[in-house]
């Protein structure tokens, strides 16, 4: 078999050959080799379906919320919410695809078009959750360091540009290259189907690259925030550290770190054999990578916490609340800048 490129191994091709994907590399006729790694995930797969769930539940109000007020006026703010469009998507996938595939014992060869799917769609999601990732981080570096000259490129129209190349990217990752596919024994998701075919036609070499790179650069960049932050905080007020601007890097930094932790055991878990209990803490990282942005919003973001508050409590329970239509533009009105996204 010769070596194949991405695009033979890829969802656009199989979308362009009738929704199939290449029969020579993902052949069901004889699969055999996994049938005898059936595993039904009861527990698991349930747990994943209802927390990914509440995820999604909860993420709604906190996009409606961030999108009405001034908080989407920020370039900050502009990358984290189409993080979130990628968080939700990789909650669909790692989540509740997950948790039925799991409930159901399935592996590629039982679900092959929709597994094949919600693997490119998966993939795609990450790869455009990674990127945003590393471009939150550098932004995060702009705003506690304003003599960065990369400080440019988040001002005014530019940072529309970045978000064109985070999308593009990610679409890439979906339509492109090859999808990573369910195995129900390790309720996870692997390149390789195990299909009787040589191992090493699968690897995802755009993936394990990213993984790379985004775990180095993460750790690198909010290593390099905490000690800038602790400087400043040592200085005087007016070149101090605002708190405002110490909760966005609390929230950037949470969200992130656990992408790093995601990103460093789908890399190893690909190439090395490991145990099922370190997969399935790799699976949970990636969820919660995902999950925890919009708990992070609730319980750190005042202003999302307002926003969600006034639109789901009825009026007559928000004043014994105390919450206050213009509670959000108050809050917007006494800060500028960073200050202004909280």
């Amino acid at each position: 078999m010769t070596e194949p490129s991405n695009f033979e191994m890829s969802l656009f091709y199989a979308i362009t050959n009738g929704f199939t994907p290449n029969q020579d590399y993902y052949n069901c006729s004889d699969f055999t080799a996994i049938q005898g790694t059936r595993s039904r995930q009861t527990v698991i797969g349930r747990y994943l379906i209802v927390s990914g769930t509440i995820f999604v539940l909860l993420f709604i109000p906190c996009i409606i919320v961030g999108f009405k007020s001034e908080l989407i006026k920020t370039s900050c703010y502009k990358i984290m919410f189409l993080s979130s469009f990628f968080d939700i998507l990789q909650i669909i996938v790692g989540s509740l695809a997950s948790g039925f595939y799991g409930i159901q014992a399935a592996n590629f060869c039982d679900y092959p078009r929709s597994i094949f799917f919600f693997g490119a769609l998966g993939c795609g999601s990450w790869l455009g959750g990674c990127l945003s990732c590393v471009i939150l981080a550098i932004n995060r570096c702009c705003d506690l360091n304003p003599n960065l000259k990369l400080r440019w490129i988040f001002l005014e129209k530019r940072v529309y540009f970045i978000l064109f190349l985070i999308i593009s990217y990610a679409t890439y990752g979906f339509l492109f290259t090859k999808p990573p596919l369910f195995r129900s024994d390790y309720m996870s998701w692997f390149f390789d189907p195990r299909i009787n075919t040589n191992p090493m036609l699968y690897i995802n070499i755009l993936h394990t690259t990213n993984n790379c790179l985004v775990s180095i650069f993460t750790t690198t960049s909010y290593t390099y925030l905490c000690i800038l932050l602790r400087y400043k905080s040592r200085h005087s007020s007016s070149n101090g550290v605002s708190k405002t601007q110490k909760q966005v890097f609390f929230q950037s930094a949470i969200i992130c770190s656990l992408n790093a932790i995601a990103a460093y055991v789908y890399v190893y878990m690909q190439y090395f054999k490991s145990s099922a209990t370190f997969i399935l803490i790799g699976h949970i990282a990636w969820q919660l990578s995902n999950g925890s942005v919009s708990i992070v919003y609730l319980t750190m973001n005042r202003t999302i916490q307002k926003g969600v508050y006034k639109m789901l409590i009825p009026k007559r329970f928000q004043k014994i609340y105390q919450i206050r239509s213009t509670s959000i533009g108050h809050n917007v009105q006494t800060h500028t800048g960073s200050d202004m996204i909280l």
